[in-house]
């Protein structure tokens, strides 16, 4: 390349280099506050920012988190952010005076309920009289619920809230109020039962994550709040249809305070909250708000009427169209009593057909999959679910023996003789079984099976309900495993192992055998991971796990208790010298060199053994003996 080519390289980039800046520098920064820290209850927001939708609408937008004591409508009326994420009480602000504007609505339920723990017996709202609740500010559904079951103010006693539920899991307060995005996560992982009392429960449906902004933004800057609305539902809509990719995203990129497991839970609730499938992310009706604001009425916090529409925005002048909807409502509901008269003989007439074609479309459009069969097992309709499920139209399916159809042909047999069930004993019959998907892998699905009778009582036909549980279930196992195994080595963790020591000496007594306990620690461990980090001593974990598991029989069991801590529960042994000799070859096992990149490694380790029954019958107490016995094992090698 020549000098004068150089030269004009040089000075293309010298022009080019400000117009490039210019054009980053023409997306308009904006914050947006959110209520709580990062989490999958905020993955629209992500997802439009990550996927570009912010971009393509002129914004650069950032995200705030919240803290314990953050007030999102105060960090937007400061100007801390030009748009915050709140709760249904944006309604008491906006009527003490602070102009804020709700643009949208993102749960259509709201996620707050109050939960107990089963094993303290609470299990009826009207049993918290006289406890203790921790309910976290800006919870007044919970209030007007209360209220509504009958409590005053000082029928309870309020609790200022931790955000910790070991409060409620070591008997601090008796009830707490929780996401059930989130807390009951951490309760199920740990195998503790509780109960959820949710304000529907008394007919109180307050919005959930409610997006907001100030009357001045939308008056001054209408063309970037309209973009922000958009992009803002359609990051929504698209987390909402990509879960797994945006659960990857906020682990990768925004936080991993909660696990890959936790961020799940939250989508599959949310599912439920949002229910993308049939609501507009950011739909809302100005009739729910104001039942929203009747019930702050009911708690003395706001009057009897409130003109709830001044606070709600609608893109494209909604809110005009709404009125006119209002008012075309009430005309023709007076054109419908003027006419209703003269329609009444007619309506008489048709009334078979009319109901005949609106159970037609329940039956079609139905959210279950709906399918009838006679008794050949012949299928006699098909609805849409059902086309969905089995990717089979009810062109393909009408006919055709539902059993050879989408059953296995080793479930063949069983799934027949439920069948059968539904017409001999006339009864509904319940039942789980892997299907067939036409070009997909097998599906496991529920179905109940109900029976249809005709006007002679008799049945004729079966209804056949069924729904797609593949995703429930592997989500269902998933988090049973997280409950129960070490995320890093996969072996039982503390409570799994603890469980099955409890089994193992449960049969010991029954067959008069032996149980030997054998804690395990790695006296070498700890420099390993300081100088070569976290990620070399994992893998050596993992290394030690695998090893353990492999020399040990069927019948016996080792998990971790935590760090380079192992329990060995050796069943059926004979005597404490048989213990002992298991425990040397595990010794020389550990010894002996891991490969791992690049490095060769050496541990030692200390092995305590506790017997049962000779030392006790005490879980607890072999364990504490067993780690006494290893805390010698120990001493004697640095003798």
């Amino acid at each position: 390349m020549t000098k004068a080519q150089n030269r004009l390289i040089i000075l293309l980039f010298w022009i080019i280099s400000p117009l490039l800046q210019a054009e980053d520098s023409a997306l308009e920064s904006i914050k947006v506050q959110f209520k709580w820290q990062h989490q999958f209850q905020f993955a629209g927001y992500y997802a439009a920012k990550e996927k570009g939708f912010y971009q393509e609408a002129g914004l650069d937008v950032s995200f705030l988190e919240a803290r314990p004591g953050v007030d999102p409508v105060e960090s937007v009326l400061n100007g801390q952010a030009q748009f915050g994420v709140g709760t249904s009480e944006l309604l008491l602000h906006r009527y003490h005076g602070k102009p804020v504007v709700v643009l949208g609505v993102i749960f259509q339920h709201s996620p707050l309920s109050l939960i107990t723990l089963k094993h303290q017996g609470l299990d009826n709202i009207h049993q918290l009289g006289g406890r203790k609740l921790m309910i976290e500010p800006s919870s007044a559904e919970l209030f007007a619920y209360l209220q509504q079951e009958g409590f005053t103010p000082k029928a309870y006693d309020i609790v200022e809230h931790s955000a910790n539920i070991n409060d409620l899991i070591s008997g601090k307060v008796d009830a707490m109020s929780v996401y059930m995005t989130d807390e009951p996560f951490l309760l199920q992982q740990r195998g503790i039962e509780f109960n959820s009392f949710t304000p529907r429960m008394s007919a109180i449906d307050f919005y959930g994550d409610n997006f907001f902004t100030l009357e001045s933004q939308i008056e001054q800057n209408p063309e970037r709040v309209d973009a922000f609305y958009q992009a803002t539902i359609k990051g929504w809509r698209y987390a909402m249809q990509h879960p797994h990719e945006i659960i990857q995203l906020i682990h990768e990129t925004y936080s991993q305070r909660h696990s890959i497991a936790h961020l799940q839970f939250e989508a599959q609730v949310m599912q439920e909250l949002m229910r993308p499938m049939l609501i507009e992310p950011g739909y809302m009706n100005i009739g729910r708000w104001q039942h929203i604001a009747q019930t702050y009425h009911s708690l003395g916090l706001l009057p009897e009427k409130v003109d709830v529409a001044e606070m709600l925005y609608f893109p494209n002048d909604q809110k005009a169209l709404a009125k006119l909807h209002r008012q075309l409502l009430m005309a023709l509901f007076g054109i419908i009593l003027l006419s209703g008269l003269s329609l009444f003989i007619w309506r008489h007439h048709k009334r078979t057909l009319a109901n005949k074609e609106r159970l037609d479309t329940i039956f079609m459009n139905a959210p279950l999959g709906m399918i009838v069969i006679d008794q050949d097992f012949s299928v006699r309709q098909w609805n849409s679910r059902a086309s969905q499920i089995f990717n089979l139209n009810s062109e393909e399916a009408f006919g055709q023996n539902l059993i050879e159809l989408i059953v296995p042909e080793h479930q063949q047999a069983t799934v027949e003789q439920n069948l059968n069930s539904v017409f001999e004993q006339n009864m509904i019959v319940r039942a789980e079984n892997n299907n067939l998907k036409k070009g997909h892998d097998d599906i496991l699905c529920e179905w109940l099976n109900a029976p249809f009778k005709d006007q002679s009582l008799k049945s004729t036909h079966i209804i056949c309900m069924v729904r797609d549980i593949t995703q429930q279930k592997q989500m269902e196992n998933q988090l049973r495993h997280a409950a129960h195994y070490d995320n890093l080595t996969s072996l039982p963790n503390r409570a799994l192992t603890l469980e099955l020591l409890k089994t193992a000496l449960s049969n010991s007594q029954r067959h008069k055998t032996k149980v030997a306990v054998l804690f395990i620690d790695l006296n070498d461990f700890k420099p390993i991971n300081d100088s070569l980090g976290h990620q070399i001593g994992d893998l050596l974990l993992q290394k030690i796990a695998h090893r353990l598991t492999k020399s040990l029989r069927t019948n016996d069991h080792v998990g971790r208790l935590a760090g380079d801590e192992f329990i060995v529960i050796l069943q059926d042994i004979h005597n404490l010298s048989e213990a002992k000799k298991v425990a040397d070859n595990l010794k020389s096992l550990i010894h002996q060199p891991c490969e791992m990149d690049g490095y060769t490694l050496r541990v030692h380790a200390s092995i305590g053994i506790s017997l049962a029954p000779d030392d006790s019958l005490n879980l607890d107490k072999l364990i504490q003996l067993a780690d006494q016995s290893m805390y010698e094992d120990k001493q004697s090698i640095k003798r």
